[in-house]
């Protein structure tokens, strides 16, 4: 039986649509970021919170009828790469094969330009947002250390020490006077982030340890992007085997860097 007029006119719409969701360069869209208050900014906008997090929409690189995301996720802030996992987008104005992502940052004092990328399985990119700017109405920062690694479901943790044996980690966020571990993510990617508004003089020590596998079997690279007074962050990479995980045991430590306030 032929379709008639109005059968292949829906036909050509339904194609049309198909393929400007998949469309390589688009399918990726950034809503908002949202403040630990629930204080929403938008793109343009300000933001007076330094813990964000960002929400958003991508299309899975598999297609529309696939059960599993074809690929990777991740959101760019200010040039860095975090990973993050998106789920099926269950809402009532959700188009085919759309999926939605949220993850945390801590943004910067001034300018923060914020987008998404979407990779397939082979890593190439296949989709991108627009730049979401936002602009940080927030103290700036003599010291930024930011963690984050490429395995999801698994526990890897910041360690800081400053000067005089003080320590921020998990359990004392607040263990170094003036400086606060913003975030501990136990469930795997990260960021958990470091700040210090007016650091103490002295030498401090950054270790990462990693906790527990949670049921990861596979070797973990991490990063650490350390920033002072906010300038372009120096970037540190390590490999842990499973084998290394071993909860509060320090002997597995990477140290990844000590520096001197002044």
């Amino acid at each position: 039986m032929g379709l008639t007029e109005t059968g292949v006119a829906l036909t050509m719409v339904l194609l049309l649509t198909s393929c400007a969701l998949f469309n390589p360069g688009g399918g990726a869209r950034i809503d908002s970021i949202t403040g630990r208050s629930g204080a929403v900014t938008m793109s343009g906008g300000t933001a007076t919170e330094r813990v964000q997090t960002v929400g958003g929409r991508v299309m899975n690189p598999s297609g529309a009828d696939a059960s599993t995301f074809g690929g990777k996720v991740f959101i760019v802030h200010n040039g860095n790469r975090q990973q993050v996992t998106p789920a099926p987008c269950t809402l009532s104005d959700c188009q085919p094969g759309e999926w939605v992502f949220s993850g945390d940052l801590v943004i910067n004092s001034g300018n923060n330009d914020i987008s998404v990328i979407v990779e397939d399985e082979n890593g190439n990119q296949v989709y991108s947002s627009s730049t979401f700017t936002v602009y940080g109405d927030i103290p700036a920062r003599d010291i930024t250390v930011t963690l984050t690694w490429e395995t999801n479901g698994n526990d890897v943790d910041l360690h800081i020490y400053g000067p005089d044996g003080k320590h921020a980690y998990y359990s004392s966020k607040l263990g170094i006077p003036g400086g606060q571990l913003d975030l501990d993510d136990t469930d795997g990617f990260g960021p958990e982030t470091f700040t210090m508004e007016e650091a103490t003089p002295g030498a401090y020590t950054v270790k990462v340890r990693y906790y527990s596998t949670h049921g990861v079997s596979s070797n973990v690279p991490v990063a650490v992007r350390v920033s002072l007074n906010e300038g372009t962050p120096t970037v540190y990479t390590h490999t842990f085997t499973p084998d290394q995980a071993n909860y509060d045991d320090p002997s597995n430590d990477w140290t990844v860097t000590t520096f001197t306030i002044s």
